[in-house]
């Protein structure tokens, strides 16, 4: 399982630069080394964007245990998981994502999104999924403001 970041300052779209509205991010890798630093910075996240491989059908046992590891503390806490790699053969379905993080037992009280995403084969343009994750992030951002 590996942590992608999304700069939320891409995620405006042309209405919303015109409000003036900054999308401020703290990307924080996935890497084991880098998972203790979750808890300093988790008191500062308005939102989560949880990204997991959906092809890495051996590492959603972990990104199960450390994304409800992570959101324990904070119950309404808005969660975005974006499984990635939908375009791959094997992948999991996002059906199978939702059962294999356990999305159900994550509570009523907090807003909760599972999308399927992928990169464009040549990386030349993003993706229609990238582009709704992105129009669905800058929208759950500037409702929290």
């Amino acid at each position: 399982w590996e942590a992608c970041c999304l700069d939320l300052r891409e995620l405006c779209c042309l209405d919303y630069l015109v409000n003036l509205v900054l999308l401020c991010s703290l990307p924080v890798g996935g890497g084991e080394s880098l998972r203790s630093y979750w808890k300093m910075y988790l008191p500062q996240v308005l939102l989560l964007i949880y990204v997991v491989d959906s092809a890495d059908h051996a590492r959603l046992p972990v990104a199960k245990q450390l994304l409800h590891q992570l959101i324990e503390n904070n119950s309404t806490l808005p969660v975005v998981v974006l499984a990635n790699k939908q375009d791959l053969e094997g992948a999991y379905c996002i059906t199978d994502i939702h059962d294999a993080l356990a999305l159900s037992d994550i509570g009523d009280k907090r807003k909760m999104f599972l999308i399927g995403t992928h990169v464009a084969e040549d990386g030349s343009e993003i993706s229609s999924s990238m582009k709704d994750a992105k129009e669905l992030i800058a929208e759950l951002f500037l409702e929290l403001q």
